[in-house]
């Protein structure tokens, strides 16, 4: 599948997630506060902001709305090839069939 927004390479950069990294992601997703990581995670906030951070850095992205805005973007194309159409240019604000 052709790469979207910059996120090419984003599966593999997901495999490079540590568990514990990968804990966190799911909890910022979710909108989650570091205190409420933290908590939830049982560890200090310090160490949630390092974890986010290695996993905004791991994956390319700035902040987590970006995360969270490629994460759907991703899937969304996904579910768009595995039902025959094609994103079109710049995003999938509009969806096109493949003219197969």
């Amino acid at each position: 599948m052709k790469a979207m927004h910059g996120w090419d390479d984003g599966q593999e950069r997901g495999k490079s997630l540590t568990p514990r990294e990968r804990e966190v992601m799911d909890l910022l997703v979710e909108g989650r506060a570091n205190k409420v990581i933290a908590d939830r995670l049982g560890i200090s906030i310090r160490t949630v902001e390092v974890h986010r951070a290695r996993v905004l850095a791991k994956l390319g992205v700035r902040n987590a709305v970006e995360l969270v805005w490629r994460m759907h973007t991703d899937r969304m194309a996904v579910v768009a090839e595995m039902q025959g159409l094609r994103v079109a240019e710049g995003g999938t604000d509009r969806w096109d069939h493949r003219a197969d």
